[in-house]
């Protein structure tokens, strides 16, 4: 499983890089207003003003989900042949470039008649989300330099003290931490198995890790998808765990 994370995490930022300027021209075109209208139909406000509130560059976290639902409408197996020949004539073949631009003209119409006062509430919404994702990314960044560096010392302890009982495999050296405002470890969270020996034994190196002070929260939790591979858990739910609910 989180293999299979950071597979779509790494999938999702190439998908970012890939999107280029002209399928956002192409999401302007009059041809979807109908399609457009259909996905403002079938999607329940609260799910539309999630998309609404999303900054352009966010709207890849639909791919999935969301994104599949609309494929699986009208992309795939040939079920509107008038969209996709309408894709093909702009040059998009790859079905998922195709429910992109869909989402994006959906997100141009739910964004295009907002009042200055309402655009300016908006924009310091996706400003605070903007912020915490760059931090989030840092301290994960963070987080792997710090388990690399300290990984000979993890073994020395499970070579003194034994690998948990009840995940003999698992070598990552907690669960999760909990990290405080100001950098550093607040809380470590050990996998079930350990002895009180082991934790006593990964928590000095571990408690020694210190991270860069943040705002907007008072603490974040972070967890190793694969060592030394880490993720900050508020990360998954800035759009109120979108990736996993928004569907069609």
């Amino acid at each position: 499983m989180r293999a299979l994370l950071i597979t779509l995490v790494l999938f999702c930022l190439q998908f970012v890089g890939c999107t280029s300027a002209p399928n956002k021209q192409v999401a302007e075109s009059a041809f979807l207003c109908p399609y457009v209208e259909q996905l403002k139909k079938s999607t329940v406000a609260e799910d539309l003003n999630v998309i609404k509130m999303m900054a352009q560059p966010e709207l890849v976290l639909l791919l999935h989900g969301y994104g599949t639902g609309i494929r699986n409408q009208w992309i795939y197996g040939n079920r509107d042949p008038q969209l996709l020949r309408f894709f093909h004539d702009k040059g998009i073949d790859d079905p998922e470039a195709m429910s992109m631009v869909l989402i994006e003209a959906l997100w141009n119409d739910l964004n295009k008649n907002m009042t200055p006062t309402e655009r300016a509430s908006v924009e310091a919404k996706r400003a605070v989300v903007a912020r915490k994702r760059a931090y989030y990314e840092k301290l994960e960044a963070e987080g792997e330099t710090q388990l690399a560096k300290n990984k000979s010392k993890f073994e020395q302890c499970y070579a003194k003290y034994g690998l948990p009982s009840e995940n003999p495999q698992n070598r990552d050296p907690f669960f999760s931490l909990l990290i405080g405002k100001d950098g550093r470890v607040r809380k470590i969270e050990f996998f079930t198995g350990a002895t009180s020996e082991l934790k006593e034994s990964l928590q000095k190196p571990i408690q020694a890790f210190k991270f860069s002070p943040f705002t907007d929260d008072e603490a974040v939790t972070l967890y190793i998808l694969e060592f030394p591979h880490c993720r900050i858990a508020e990360r998954d739910t800035l759009h109120g765990n979108i990736v996993g609910r928004l569907s069609l």
